[in-house]
């Protein structure tokens, strides 16, 4: 009996859907390394690069296009497929010409590489072929992703407007001080943006930061529980050590019974061999 899953497109007759399907993980992961491409070359069309970098940003949007438009068209409910995917059509908006004022957009992108990485880390999280558990898998590829998401919008904001903001790598200074809510007083934000963004990140990192301390200090220090375990399999291993001792006395005692019942009478009485 054929299950009902929609209405079969007809260009498409629904392979697309199944494709996708049949390898999920490896096309997410292929699309999260399209994203990061297209991140950074567009961060380089923002310094000024050659018309190669745009030319790279416009084929990489296009591309994101259309893998939208041929999932979309071929999905069985394309208002469901909206409704999941919505964040795949915004960072496909090349931020060119008049679409420039709307540069921001791509930190969308960084919700996009966070929610693959979070998808793939439980995966891995959850196989025994990976060790290192959820904090390796999921919480460390996030706690990159954000850092690096709020310096881009550092420096897309403060950059030129602050004064302590001229490099990436003054935005990601700016970034870490700001989500470890270490706050030296170095470096400020100036723009109504940029303070909008800082409250975020103080919100983020406080939850995030705290989690990873509390996942790095439950690996370096033994809980309650494993010291109880630690203790039961010591007194295990006692209780064997005890017994194995007493069967090698019987053992030993089995064996000098056996050696004197089987030597003669003169070779077990010396004062006999010496008259």
């Amino acid at each position: 009996m054929r299950l009902d899953v929609g209405p079969v497109r007809q260009w498409t007759n629904g392979r697309v859907t199944a494709f996708v399907g049949r390898h999920a993980l490896a096309w997410e992961l292929f699309t999260a390394g399209l994203t990061v491409i297209y991140v950074v070359l567009a961060f380089l069309q923002d310094q000024g690069s050659s018309g190669l970098v745009t030319s790279g940003v416009e084929v990489l949007a296009g591309v994101f296009i259309l893998e939208f438009g041929f999932r979309l068209y071929d999905s069985p409910s394309r208002r469901g497929y909206l409704r999941k995917h919505w964040l795949d059509i915004v960072t496909c908006i090349p931020v060119v010409g008049p679409f420039r004022a709307l540069r921001l957009v791509r930190l969308v992108g960084f919700v996009r590489l966070g929610a693959t990485a979070r998808a793939y880390g439980v995966g891995a999280s959850a196989s025994d072929r990976l060790p290192g558990g959820a904090g390796l898998w999921v919480l460390a590829p996030v706690l990159i992703i954000v850092w690096l998401a709020a310096s881009y919008g550092y420096y897309e904001l403060e950059g030129g407007v602050n004064p302590h903001v001229k490099t990436f790598a003054d935005a990601m200074y700016f970034a870490f001080v700001t989500a470890s809510t270490v706050g030296y007083g170095d470096v400020t934000p100036v723009t109504p943006e940029g303070k909008v963004l800082t409250g975020v990140l103080i919100f983020l990192g406080i939850g995030l930061l705290g989690f990873a301390s509390a996942q790095l200090t439950a690996k370096l220090l033994p809980q309650r529980n494993e010291v109880a375990d630690l203790r039961t399999t010591l007194d295990l291993q006692t209780e064997l050590l005890q017994e194995l001792n007493s069967r090698l006395d019987t053992v030993t005692g089995m064996l000098e019974a056996h050696a004197s019942v089987a030597l003669p009478h003169e070779a077990r009485d010396p004062v006999a061999q010496l008259v």
